[in-house]
């Protein structure tokens, strides 16, 4: 584990981090509890602080408060107060505090590695939770809800225009009536490997129908990553039981201002999206209110602009 120790005596913290280092863990150790809480909010690997040999139980236990507060959902962080013995309402408030375990000094190394492999399992077992409720289980991509939720924090805190990328498989429903529903599986998987990658962040919003964010203000790289990625797409075959497979999908690009809704920006670009699948699928299509003509763009490329009642119109094919 990657271990941040805070003591304020030297020979007990050198003593706790020798202990730890020879079984095998990652320790920062610290004099200043500051300078520990600092480095635990700054190394988001760390996941393990000890505070040991602190003045009094109450200082420790506000320590622990304090590292507690670190801690989240998707970042467990095990918390250990070392300390002279305690009685047993003083240990209940500790625990209450915030503290996982409270061990008492002078320590037993082999309890302290017996806490850390209880809290390892511990740890690993709440990201794989973590995973489960955050990822989609067939293709490995952020499901609907964890993509919205990161898509609103990306927004509300960049300082540049982002571009949103709406993409949606053409004609899914004929892929699992000829070959069946495991072939539709493979297929999603498969334009999920080469969008995972793609995209400051990229999530499954259901179905067959999938999302981008890209740290990019300037359309024309904004169009020319979604023709790439449908070219390629286009163009991979795909290993199925009895034969191999092609699909195509559609794009809809959608460029979004620093602080904007990523509701509003995600309802751009899925009218984007909407009129490539209009004007004849395997296109991308870009959202552009305000400027209508197109310069010379590949075939697949068409843009759109928003009419006085809010429908996207193709404009025109490059």
């Amino acid at each position: 584990m990657r271990v941040v120790l805070v003591a304020t005596q030297q020979p007990l913290r050198e003593s706790i981090a020798a202990i730890l280092e020879r079984a095998g863990h990652v320790v920062a150790g610290f004099a200043e509890t500051a300078s520990a809480l600092a480095y635990l909010k700054e190394d988001q690997a760390a996941n393990a602080f000890i505070v040991a040999g602190v003045e009094s139980a109450t200082a420790g236990m506000d320590i622990c408060r304090e590292g507690r507060l670190l801690a989240s959902f998707q970042r467990p962080i095990y918390i250990c107060l070392l300390s002279a013995p305690l009685s047993s309402d003083t240990m209940v408030e500790a625990l209450d505090c915030g503290a996982d375990d409270v061990l008492h000094l002078p320590l037993s190394p082999d309890e302290l590695h017996a806490r850390l492999r209880s809290a390892e399992r511990f740890n690993q077992m709440q990201l794989k939770m973590v995973e489960m409720a955050t990822h989609d289980g067939l293709t490995g991509m952020l499901n609907r809800p964890a993509f919205f939720e990161r898509a609103v924090k990306m927004c509300r805190e960049t300082t540049a225009p982002l571009a949103a990328i709406m993409v949606d498989i053409d004609h899914f429903k004929s892929i699992n009536d000829r070959f069946g529903h495991a072939a539709g599986d493979t297929a999603l998987r498969a334009v999920a490997q080469r969008l995972i990658g793609n995209g400051e962040l990229a999530g499954r919003l259901g179905g067959e129908e999938f999302a981008l964010l890209l740290p990019q203000g300037d359309p024309d790289d904004a169009w020319r990553a979604a023709e790439a990625l449908r070219g390629e797409i286009e163009a991979r075959e795909i290993a199925i039981e009895t034969a191999t497979v092609t699909v195509t999908c559609s794009f809809g690009v959608a460029i979004g201002a620093p602080g904007d809704d990523i509701d509003d920006l995600l309802r751009r670009a899925d009218a984007a999206l909407y009129v490539a699948k209009r004007a004849g699928r395997n296109l991308v299509a870009y959202f552009d209110p305000e400027t209508p003509d197109v310069p010379n763009r590949p075939n697949s490329v068409i843009r759109c602009h928003a009419e006085p009642d809010g429908l996207p119109l193709r404009r025109a094919v490059g």
